[in-house]
């Protein structure tokens, strides 16, 4: 590691998984979401920085195949949006003598929903993806793009979650077929603001490039970055963050070497980190102070020393994503899972109501990683706020609760549970004949 960083092994439960790093305390969790596949089955689970796993969901198909990737293409959390909040996952299944595309989506419980599978004759179609986040030309939803070819598809994922193919062939000038290996966003705008895409083409131009893809909707135009023969780099994966110890720069993981790479805008490579075996994925946190790499040993958690964050949370039981409101039953209890175990007393802990009045409970867990709290008033058509006090601290290390999950210890955690009656279709807060008139609108829309 270079002077002033430390790595550490949080898994070695799966070898060269895809990765993909998030802060999602109210959806998926904190950490990195970890997704491999073999032998008919695909898991994918959220590893913490401590090196706990928790599981998200396993997908069975047989048709499911590792030939390539680890049998998984790309796996990421879908910004807000058509589809938002959900786990977006393009699986490698191989029905016949070709290989094709699985997409699926994962929502917080685990429920696994096929959008398409893309196959063909004759012609295997491997799509890789990214979110275009609405700039550069690019939609805000995800652009996929075929790591195999020639031709090479290139195509957008429609408002309505179907796949439209936006030209059946679609290479850089010059280039007769691109095999991609990385694929992200450009958040620093350093690099044009498009989509990076990291690619080393195997079997036809023999060629590592980096390109700066735009104007995916009318069929892409790709900016060269940098070039090279394969024989001289080789590319692995791609991610780049806006900000933090690791923000600004574009990092590549490349096979000849093993090694961590930066590569500037001017597209020119320098050595960041060495030492791995059989290096693969890479992922940085969106506060660019974690990143994360798998290789042939596990996955690696790779920050800055002295920049220790103390316990986060996780997730939470009932999950509720991007502020999403619960249904359904009363809540009569929150469960809240922590990166790591923490020590804390009842007095470390508030609830109140929509009110601002204080909400009986009583809670248990101090010393794991998981806290219990038991509502004295169930939550039913209310909204519930939990604050957890940056008194709590880490068993191990003393540290105080990161509760702004910003990768430093301190500040408070603040958690939100709104609750509506299955009656309150508006999502006001109250049962009026306004609910009916919502209800006939929800059903006529099919939803």
């Amino acid at each position: 590691m270079p002077s002033g960083f430390s790595a550490t092994r949080i898994s070695t439960v799966d070898t060269n998984p895809k990765l993909f790093a998030i802060d999602d305390p109210e959806g998926f969790g904190v950490g990195v979401i970890s997704a491999s596949a073999s032998n008919g089955v695909a898991v994918f689970q959220l590893l913490t920085p401590s090196g706990s796993s928790l599981p998200i969901a396993t997908y069975i198909d047989p048709l499911i195949n590792t030939g390539q990737a680890n049998g998984i293409y790309r796996v990421r959390v879908a910004p807000p949006g058509p589809g938002g909040g959900l786990l977006h996952a393009s699986i490698v299944v191989k029905p016949a003598s070709q290989f094709g595309t699985r997409y699926v989506t994962i929502s917080t419980s685990g429920q696994v929903t096929e959008l398409f599978t893309r196959v063909t004759t004759g012609q295997s179609i491997g799509f890789d993806f990214e979110f275009g986040g609405g700039v550069a030309g690019n939609p805000s939803s995800a652009v996929l793009y075929d790591r195999f070819g020639p031709p090479t598809e290139l195509a957008v994922l429609t408002d309505q979650l179907t796949l439209n193919i936006i030209l059946p062939d679609s290479v850089p000038t010059g280039r007769t077929d691109i095999d991609i290996m990385g694929f992200s966003r450009d958040v620093t705008g350093s690099y044009g603001g498009g989509i990076l895409i990291a690619e080393s083409s195997l079997m036809f131009e023999q060629r590592s490039a980096i390109y700066e893809l735009r104007d995916a909707t009318a069929g892409g135009t790709y900016r060269p970055i940098s070039d090279v023969p394969v024989s001289t780099r080789r590319y692995r994966d791609l991610d780049i963050a806006a900000a933090g110890s690791f923000g600004g720069v574009a990092y590549v993981t490349e096979v000849l070497t093993d090694e961590v790479q930066q590569v500037a805008p001017d597209g020119s490579h320098s050595t960041w980190a060495t030492g791995f075996v059989g290096i693969g994925s890479l992922s940085i946190s969106p506060d660019g102070e974690s990143m994360y790499v798998a290789d042939q040993n596990g996955v690696w958690l790779v920050r800055p020393i002295g920049n220790e964050p103390g316990p986060a949370v996780v997730t939470t039981d009932p999950s509720v994503p991007d502020g999403s409101k619960i249904t359904g039953q009363p809540v009569d209890a929150i469960r809240i899972i922590l990166s790591e175990p923490v020590s804390f007393l009842d007095t470390d802990v508030s609830i109140t109501d929509s009110g601002g009045q204080p909400v009986g409970f009583d809670v248990s867990g101090s010393g794991s990683s998981f806290m219990i709290i038991g509502l004295a008033e169930p939550l039913s058509g209310n909204t519930y706020t939990v604050t957890l006090a940056d008194s709590i601290t880490s068993v191990s290390t003393g540290q105080p609760l990161d509760g702004d999950n910003d990768g430093v210890a301190g500040e408070d955690a603040i958690l939100t549970f709104i609750h509506n009656c299955a009656a309150d279709q508006n999502f006001d807060g109250m049962i009026s004949p306004a609910d009916f008139s919502a209800w006939v609108a929800n059903f006529n829309a099919g939803c």
